[in-house]
Parts: structure tokens; sequence; C-alpha cells
């Protein structure tokens, strides 16, 4: 057993999960990842809403500089209900964990809190992330929840970043800052037990800013602080040539000369954003052998990063989805060691070419 499975094994049997849920688990970690599988997914994720206060550039669903036509886009879809939502979890209910994420500001569904409970109650831990726009009227309710933790997308260091990274008015970072420091404050005075995080997306014009972004999400009082790296598609602006911190050249020496003068002080507050190494040919991505994602519309799939076109890849209501057409095609394509027939996204993706320096 290898210590990244032993250290994700002792954690699962030390959170408050059914004996089914810790039992599947254990076979995800252990058993064959094949085409077919012979465990449920660990993780569900939810397409809550398709609606969002922001169009950032890089956000491949609302972005005002990429294709509606563009084939891995996430199409615009309905909320989904509470019904819908119990049914799924129904369904699925040996996953460990529920990520809340993509394509829409999930507070926005009028549904999202019930749907929290729901799956809480399932002894399933749930986690959301948010722009942070709608954090302020919600502040109660996030502290009063059984959701385990809020991701905030801050992305920047400051107002001026913000706006560079994701095309929106400066004013908008101070009030997703302004709220998401009310709602650390407010979590803090009354003991409530949510655990709010920040994210900063790294590209080649910022990663000398990360210590500075570091700063601010330490003075906040975040929980934790992800740098991701960039997430790439093909157009102007947005191409993996052109912002995706890559393991070749300066740009890589100098993240790992900053990585290695900060890591000690902050290594368990901190996620560092990992280069790509879109050169080897094995591919790292579990995705499609971990996670079911749903929409609204019931549409399944499993890539909640790069591969956000559901359309056409099941229902959830349909006989062994985990293992239909859909996911058995993935799994034999990430399985094959050529690389061949991987899709485009996936091949300067962080999760499935990063490398550690």
């Amino acid at each position: 057993m290898n210590m990244k499975a032993l250290k994700e094994l002792s954690g699962i049997i030390l959170q408050d999960h059914t004996f089914g849920q810790k039992l599947n688990y254990c076979k995800y970690l252990f058993f064959p990842k094949k085409e077919v599988l012979d465990y449920d997914p660990v993780t569900i994720s939810i397409v809550a809403t398709g609606r969002c206060t922001l169009s950032c550039d890089m956000c491949p669903t609302h972005s005002r500089l990429t294709s509606k036509e563009y084939e891995h886009a996430q199409a615009i879809v309905r909320d989904v209900d509470l019904d819908t939502f119990k049914k799924m979890i129904d369904r699925f209910g040996r996953a460990t964990t529920i990520h809340i994420i993509g394509s829409g500001e999930p507070l926005l569904n009028k549904d999202l809190f019930e749907m929290v409970e729901y799956a809480a109650g399932k002894r399933i831990t749930v986690k959301m992330f948010s722009n942070g726009t709608t954090i302020e009227q919600n502040i109660d309710k996030l502290l009063a929840s059984r959701l385990d933790g809020i991701t905030v997308s801050l992305n920047g260091q400051n107002a001026g970043e913000f706006s560079r990274m994701t095309g929106m008015p400066a004013e908008a970072y101070r009030g997703i800052y302004d709220a998401t420091k009310r709602l650390i404050d407010k979590r803090n005075k009354i003991g409530a037990r949510l655990k709010v995080k920040l994210s900063f997306i790294i590209d080649r014009f910022n990663y000398r800013s990360m210590p500075e972004m570091i700063e601010v999400g330490l003075a906040l009082g975040a929980d934790h602080i992800f740098l991701c790296n960039f997430l790439h598609s093909p157009y102007d602006g947005l191409r993996a040539h052109e912002r995706v911190l890559m393991i070749e050249g300066e740009v890589a020496r100098e993240l790992k000369t900053i990585i290695g003068k900060y890591s000690a002080a902050v290594s368990r507050k901190v996620t560092w954003p990992v280069p790509v190494d879109s050169r080897q040919r094995f591919n790292k991505c579990s995705t499609h052998f971990s996670q079911i994602r749903f929409d609204g519309d019931g549409n399944v799939s499993s890539c909640s990063m790069m591969l956000l076109n559901m359309a056409g890849h099941g229902h959830y209501e349909e006989e062994d989805v985990w293992n239909n057409d859909f996911f058995r095609k993935m799994r034999r394509t990430f399985l094959d060691g050529s690389g061949k027939d991987i899709p485009e996204p996936c091949k300067a993706c962080p999760d499935n070419k990063g490398v550690s320096i």
C-alpha cells in the first residue's frame, strides 16, 4: 500500500461515513482500474445551476471570449431541483463526497440548502465552490447549514489582478473580499464549523505574486488557499502555450524557487499549482474512475474541470449508468498508455499531465 492510499484510507475511516460508504471507498482505492468498475462513484459532482452573476474571461461556459460552439463547454441547463437531487443521491448514496461546482453560481439555486441538508443526512460530505458575489446575503444560511466547506474564487491579491484574470469590474473584487471577510469573522465569532477556503488561478503572468496571494488569504483567516494552474481553452489569450504553467523553461525554475522558499512556512495551508508536462504519455487523471457528474436535466458525465459538455453521455436514471458506453470509452482511453485518443483539453490539464516539482 503506498503512502497516498494509506493517507486517504485513514482519512475516510476516521470520518462520519456509513460502513457502506467506507467499504465502497476501499474498493475504489484497492480494486483494479478497468473499463467496467466493481464499485460505485466515490464523488458526486453537481451542476446546481447554469446561471451566474459573472461572465469571467477564463470560464468556458460564460466567457465572452470563447465560442458558443466550443465542443467541451457546459450547456446552460435548468437548476437541479430538490426532488431530482434526492433521486440522484439515493441512487449513488455510497459516495463519500459531493462537490457543488462549476458552470454557474450555486447560491442562485433556491433549493441549495435543502440539498445540502439532505446529503449531509446521508452522511455525505458536501463541499461548494462559489464566485463569492452572493455570499453577503447568505452568510447566516451558510453558517447554519451542514455544508462542510465553501471555496471562494478570489482570483487576485488585489482588484487589478482580479480584473486582469476575470475581465470583470474591479468593484466586484471588493464585494467578494468584504463578504468573505464577514463570513469568516462571523464564523469565528459564533464557532460555526464551516470551512472557508480561497482559490486563485495562477498563470504565466502572475505566478510571481503567489506570496502576496497567500498573505491575503492568511490575513482573511482562510482555512486553506488553493493556487491553481490555469485551465486553457483554444481561443486567443486562453491557449495553453499562452497561459498554462509548464514544466519546461524559466517559469518552472522560478516556480520551484518560490515554492521552496515559502512551502515550509505554509505547508498545511496552501496547495501549490502543479505545472504541466504535456510530453509525458502517462495519464494520471482518475476522474472517470471516481466521479459522476449530474446537471439539472439529469445528464451525466465525469469531468468537472475541462470536459464540461454533458450532452449525450447518458442519464442518471439509465440502468448501470456508471458503466455505460460513455464511461467505458473514457476509461479505455485513459488506460491506454499511448495517449492517442486523449481529448485535446486533457493534454495540458494539470489534473492529467501535472507533475510535482
